[in-house]
């Protein structure tokens, strides 16, 4: 593989100390695109949503379609590491999620890609938006991604507490389903020496929170777990005199099953509603955020393993699916295909952690990951499934 992998740690860096949050990636883009254009041309670029992009690369021969994605977005993190040279350059943003090292994958794989796929077509999708659950679905649906339309999609995340280059993977839900919800209230405010002249949101809001505690016992299970965590309230301003009259109660909602979380969400917003009857209240709510969850169909799963036993790696069998969001899943629901996860070190800070930074030496694994997958992917051999002693649950 003609790789350099110089020229791709710098670029990591780069981006590490460049971090633009959701629905800004604009300069990360930018530079990706440049890159690309420069070290490893695609036959086109393909627009889609917002700042995303696709770079296609065509076979020397007809064949199938294979996707390989990557994340745009940082989070609005402030990075507190002070030994590195290419830390954040921006107060409050930060890659601690490790899509530095995701974008700079593909980038290794556009290098391996730059004589061309043997057959096929190999298409690199560079997404944003994905820690608002919006940029998947985006770009399905924009107009220009009908030019793509793919056999087969991959992805991976990075995964602190795995030991290092470990494939981490499971057959159905990957990654959870999870809505994020903001609940509010109004009503009117009162002197708070006379609340009953007003209508204020403070019990509600109160016999809420507890309630979603209830609600998740209902659906929590030893075999699938669901959970519903408040994340954020507001109500009233800090002065004696002032019973408040509107108030917000925000949750995230995550379950293994869409389904679940749908069930859950209806409880909840019908005992709101009761509340807000019963307290003389006006009830509203938005969704701000929503993943869908992230399956894995069997042949994907298969296709995972087989590649993660010709790189000599690890493989780990789950047998629960992670808790946090992917938004991946909007492309497994709509295409075959599967997410996987790449072991990122057992001492690492944890995702979404100040102090994260996705390993260099996590480069190459990943490249090798996406190589041999496309490579089975085009070449159309049958798999078999792969028992090997690295597997544990």
């Amino acid at each position: 593989m003609a790789i350099d992998l110089n020229q791709l740690v710098q670029l990591r860096h780069w981006l590490h100390a460049h971090p633009e949050v959701s629905r800004e990636e604009v300069e990360t883009a930018k530079h990706l695109r440049a890159f690309l254009a420069e070290h490893a041309a695609p036959d086109e670029f393909v627009d889609l949503d917002g700042a995303g992009f696709a770079a296609v690369y065509n076979g020397t021969a007809s064949g199938k379609t294979v996707m390989i994605r990557a994340e745009l977005d940082a989070l609005p993190i402030h990075e507190v590491n002070t030994d590195i040279s290419y830390r954040s350059q921006y107060d409050g943003v930060g890659h601690k999620c490790g899509h530095d090292g995701h974008m700079t994958i593909l980038a290794g794989l556009a290098q391996t890609l730059a004589e061309r796929p043997f057959m096929g077509r190999v298409v690199l999708l560079f997404q944003p938006d994905e820690e608002t659950g919006t940029g998947a679905r985006n770009c399905c649906l924009h107009q220009n991604f009908k030019q793509i339309k793919p056999d087969f999609a991959f992805a991976l995340h990075n995964l602190p507490g795995f030991s290092k280059g470990s494939v981490i993977c499971k057959t159905e839900t990957f990654a959870s389903a999870v809505k994020y919800m903001a609940l509010t209230f109004t009503g009117k405010e009162a002197h708070s020496a006379q609340p009953e002249t007003g209508a204020s949101p403070s019990f509600a809001m109160a016999e809420l929170t507890l309630k979603a505690r209830e609600i998740q016992t209902k659906y929590d299970t030893p075999a699938a777990y669901a959970l519903i965590v408040p994340v954020y309230t507001e109500m009233g301003v800090q002065a004696s005199g002032v019973c408040p009259g509107y108030g917000e109660v925000h949750v995230t909602l995550r379950a293994a099953q869409s389904a679940v979380v749908e069930s859950m969400w209806d409880d909840l917003s019908a005992f709101a509603r009761t509340l807000a009857d019963d307290y003389g209240l006006d009830f509203n709510f938005e969704t701000r955020e929503e993943f869908a969850a992230n399956a894995n169909s069997q042949l994907a799963f298969d296709m995972i393993k087989a590649a993660s036993v010709q790189a000599g790696s690890e493989f780990v069998l789950i047998d629960m699916p992670f808790r946090w969001g992917e938004d991946f899943g909007e492309i497994t629901n709509r295409f075959e295909g599967g997410m996987f996860g790449l072991g990122a070190g057992e001492a690492l800070p944890d995702l979404h952690n100040p102090d994260y930074d996705f390993p260099d030496d996590l480069l190459m694994p990943g490249i090798t990951m996406f190589s041999n997958l496309i490579q089975l992917a085009l070449s159309g051999e049958e798999l078999n499934r792969v028992e090997s002693p690295e597997d544990r649950t």
